[in-house]
């Protein structure tokens, strides 16, 4: 029986009320009894200091006790305050060892380390019940819990306090930790790096820039932790992106922690994302096998070439589907203005199963039924005669059924004869009329399809009639010669490419046949039902293979080994994990780090990334796990790298600028080294006397470089292989010395040369940047993108000009210019503009007045130089060459006129068929003749007044 030292009951008022009540102290603590129903309370549960009052009807006395409040009322009041005393004494018997072990977990959680988020609600609600229970007593404490309990209320609240505790803990870390931070790398580690070292957050994100040492960052971070005693080598993990990455870290790690007297043979783990997966389900037991369409790409292709040659060849509805969804159906009248639509056509091509690129989607659809339904056709062949119903170009119908008289025109109108948003009805439906009219005027058939045709899904049944109408022969052609022709013009090789990213895709994001559907309505795609079922068919394909051969992918690897963790068939055993490239992280690998995090012991985990880049979306890569670190993460330590080692000012303020024009991207303070007072980013012309040479550019560029220094490393870097291709074998040919590489934007990551000289700047479905909706559907099922225009390719961008430590060139062509250049022209790029032919003056001169984003550009062929519009199929225009400087002269009615306003020359031309006018004699006098008059097939005998 536990002895009572003190206790009390009700009065006698409190007993006529019907209270029955006893309290007793104990060593234990309090007990209260009522009837019977008994509870204690222990004196370590106390939140508060006891509160006894006295009055007309007895006493009362207020316990605090977890949190919960109970006041006793009508208690004897002299036995009342005997058990207040002891309870008071019992309180202060305890405060040494109460108040010395929060101050223990106050300064092993704030002083001694860096105060962590988790900590910080026990922490503070730790020193708040202390606060509570001793403050009316504090007085009463010993000298060694006086000072403890004074410097635990100089902490609180601790949420206010927190950044202070945090910054003073960094000043003593630095200076404790100097002379390791000052050799563990061969340059002493800046005040960013020390800091990013340093904190220990439950999460810490490291932003970097390009530049600016983070993998230093990693280095230091896993090597001071072993150093310090804090862990061992065995509980810290470092995820690197790949496999050359995981390389280089451990040459890293291995060399430093030698040359810091380390124990170079004891070092943490590095892993790949992948790896670390095997090793998971090895350690839970199951011996994974990988595919060798991990392994190789080109076994991939094969099968999947493979899946679709058999389904094409059998299946005549398969057929027609593939062949349907090759392109991305497009309406023109959903375009606003001539620019919004002369950009789309610039961008994306409309290649026939004929192998013809035509204007539009519609015009597609056309030529394939010909093709499917063996009807021999050319495209926009010349008219029997050489006409102009438009100023500048010749009259070309769009089909002409071969050996014929027979010609297709589609016009874009809907049934009540409107036109797109952009195109004047009147004069369009004009020009219509004006076609039927020479049709009839020399005698040829003119069949006429329409955008309602289309729209209302009639376009087929059309077809169909007027070819029975014009006794037209068609027949169904046969799989396999469809097929051929498909392989034949490399299309079924283009397909097949974008459908194994798809499949990509939805191996990476983990979609089913719903996710998959619901993407690509989101993405308003077109017959998204349609993708969806030869996606959800490939994919079922895909997964049985790989069932059948009892083998996993990477993306399965990486799926399993999520699942053994959050089963517990596997034990986190890191108390520390590091994450590179974090900005490139997939949702899938973002999880298994979750579940490491969720199942470890407590493991501090720190990310270092560069959200300006972020450029391996194609591969699952989730920004907004940086970008929203905060909202899909959680709270953390953010650490800012900011000082670059690599380039010098002028670089960072040029690339900073242009990644920053992207409201979503985080904002950076970048700081170089070497500060240059001139623009070292330079913008040059690709063109050698007015015509595209950019081999022979890229060589002059480089040749120069060499003259001025011998030994300099210079890189060629494109967003394209092709262009990289053309230009190392013009270099090889030219037998240049010196030490020259050829990277693409993507594959040029991590890397750095001495100059850079970055290639093709150009409008097109092969420029930089473009809007090729070729890959729609791969980017409906990849990872959400952020808003801003061209983000990604911003992106890459930025890497491209960040790969320079001295000199960066940019090659445009200023009459093809792309988005980028022409944005990079504005005066707060301080880009050094090293041709006259990039000032709007010039530009002028050869650009296309027929659309919004062409150029004229000088070409070469057998028969000459020409000009043609830098749109391609979508602008035929070919301006005249002045006879007088050689710039662009523009056809008008009855003229053409030099476009040199300081030239203006013009000659007359026929407004007939466009063939200059000549000047002749005649009986009556002087007359303009056309130079057609002598031409004995096509002859023209338009003449004018003079």
């Amino acid at each position: 029986m536990v002895s009572s030292l003190s206790s009390c009951s009700v009065s006698l008022c409190g007993r006529l009320i019907g209270k029955v009540i006893r309290l007793d102290v104990t060593d234990d603590g309090i007990s209260v009894s009522d009837r019977s129903v008994s509870e204690n309370f222990s004196f370590k549960g106390l939140n508060e200091t006891p509160i006894f009052n006295t009055g007309i009807f007895g006493s009362s006395l207020t316990l605090t006790h977890n949190d919960r409040r109970i006041k006793y009322r009508f208690l004897k009041s002299r036995d009342a305050r005997r058990v207040f005393e002891s309870i008071l004494a019992r309180i202060l018997s305890q405060s040494d060892e109460h108040i010395s072990e929060i101050h223990d977990f106050f300064y092993g959680s704030a002083i001694n380390n860096f105060l962590r988020d988790s900590h910080i609600i026990p922490l503070s609600n730790a020193i708040s019940s202390l606060i509570r229970l001793y403050t009316p007593v504090k007085d009463r404490l010993s000298a060694s819990a006086a000072k403890n309990f004074a410097d635990l209320c100089e902490a609180y609240p601790i949420e206010i306090k927190a950044e202070d505790l945090r910054s003073r803990f960094e000043q003593l870390r630095a200076h404790k930790r100097k002379m390791f931070f000052d050799s563990i790398e061969s340059n002493p580690l800046t005040e960013q790096q020390r800091l990013a070292v340093i904190r220990d957050n439950d999460r810490n994100l490291v932003l970097a820039a390009a530049g600016t040492g983070k993998t230093s960052v990693m280095v230091a971070k896993a090597l001071d932790l072993v150093d310090s005693g804090q862990l061992d080598p065995n509980e810290i993990l470092i995820l690197a992106y790949n496999k050359a990455a995981t390389v280089e870290l451990k040459e890293r790690l291995c060399k430093r922690a030698g040359l810091a007297g380390m124990d170079a043979t004891s070092l943490p783990d590095v892993f790949t994302f992948h790896a670390l997966g095997r090793k998971v389900l090895v350690d839970s037991g199951i011996k994974p096998s990988i595919s060798k369409f991990t392994e190789d790409p080109l076994e991939l292709k094969l099968w999947v070439s493979e899946w679709f040659s058999e389904k094409m060849t059998s299946d005549p509805e398969f057929m027609k589907n593939f062949i349907g969804l090759m392109y991305i159906p497009v309406n023109v009248f959903d375009f606003n203005t001539k620019e919004e639509y002369d950009s789309y056509i610039s961008d994306n091509e409309y290649r026939t199963l004929q192998g013809e690129l035509v204007k539009g989607y519609q015009e597609l659809l056309i030529a394939n039924w010909l093709f499917l339904n063996s009807v021999p056709y050319s495209y926009e062949a010349q008219y029997v005669t050489k006409r102009r119903i438009e100023v500048e170009f010749d009259y070309r119908p769009d089909f002409h059924i071969s050996g014929t008289d027979i010609y297709i025109e589609h016009f874009g109108i809907a049934r009540d004869g409107s036109t797109a948003p952009f195109i004047n009805r009147v004069d369009y439906n004009h020009k219509i009329e004006l076609k039927r009219s020479l049709h009839l005027e020399n005698g040829t058939l003119l069949l006429e399809t329409y955008h309602h045709d289309w729209t209302e899904g009639n376009l087929e049944a059309r077809l169909t009639e007027l070819m029975h109408e014009s006794s037209i022969e068609t027949s169904e052609k046969d799989l396999e010669k469809i097929f051929e022709k498909l392989q034949e013009k490399k299309v079924f090789e283009g397909v097949v490419d974008r459908y194994i990213k798809c499949l990509s895709a939805i191996r990476v994001e983990s979609l089913d046949q719903d996710s998959i559907l619901s993407r690509l309505e989101a993405s308003s795609i077109p017959g998204a039902s349609k993708y969806q079922e030869l996606l959800s068919d490939l994919h079922d394909a895909y997964r049985e293979e790989l069932l059948a051969k009892s083998e996993i992918d990477f993306d399965d690897m990486i799926i399993r080994a999520t699942e053994q963790v959050d089963k517990h068939e596997f034990k986190p055993p890191w108390r520390y994990i590091l994450v590179d490239e974090f900005q490139d992280i997939s949702m899938a690998r973002m999880q298994l780090l979750q579940q490491l995090v969720n199942n470890g012991p407590e493991p501090i985990l720190t990310v270092v990334g560069d959200d300006w880049q972020s450029i391996y979306r194609f591969s699952g890569g989730k920004l907004e796990l940086t970008t929203r670190f905060e909202e899909l993460v959680g709270s953390h330590s953010l650490t800012r790298l900011e000082k670059t080692f690599r380039y010098n000012s002028s670089i960072a303020h040029t690339a900073g600028t242009f990644i920053m024009e992207n409201p979503e991207q985080y904002k950076k303070n970048v700081v170089t080294s070497v500060i240059s007072d001139t623009p070292q980013v330079y913008l040059l012309d690709s063109k050698i006397d007015n015509t595209n040479q950019l081999e022979l550019r890229t060589h002059q560029i480089i040749e120069k470089i060499l003259q001025n220094e011998p030994d300099a490393k210079i890189a060629v870097l494109a967003r394209y292989n092709y262009l990289l291709k053309n230009v190392r074998q013009h270099i090889s040919d030219s037998h240049v010395e010196g030490e020259i590489k050829y990277w693409t934007f993507h594959s040029s990551k991590g890397l750095e040369a001495d100059y850079c000289v970055l290639i093709g700047f150009f409008q097109g479905k092969s420029g930089f940047p473009n809007q090729n909706k070729e890959e729609s559907v791969v980017e409906a099922l990849l990872p959400a993108l952020d808003t801003f225009d061209h983000s990604e390719e911003r992106r890459l961008l930025y890497v491209a000009m960040t790969r320079a430590r001295k000199k960066c060139y940019i090659l445009g062509d200023p009459t093809a210019p792309s988005e980028f250049i022409i944005e990079l022209l504005s005066p707060k790029f301080q880009l050094h503009i090293g041709s006259k032919t990039f000032k709007e003056q010039y530009r002028k001169i050869f650009k296309c007045p027929h659309c919004t984003t062409g150029y004229y550009r000088l070409m070469d062929s057998e028969f000459g130089k020409f000009y043609s519009c830098s749109s391609g199929v979508s602008c035929q225009a070919k301006p005249r060459i002045c006879e007088k400087c050689e710039a662009p002269s523009v056809d008008q009615r009855g003229r053409s006129v030099c476009n040199n306003p300081n030239c203006q020359h013009e000659i007359k031309i026929c407004s007939l068929c466009g063939r200059p006018m000549k000047l002749r004699d005649g009986k009556y006098g002087q007359f303009w003749g056309c130079s057609g008059y002598a031409i004995k097939d096509d002859q023209c005998r338009h003449t004018e007044k003079v």
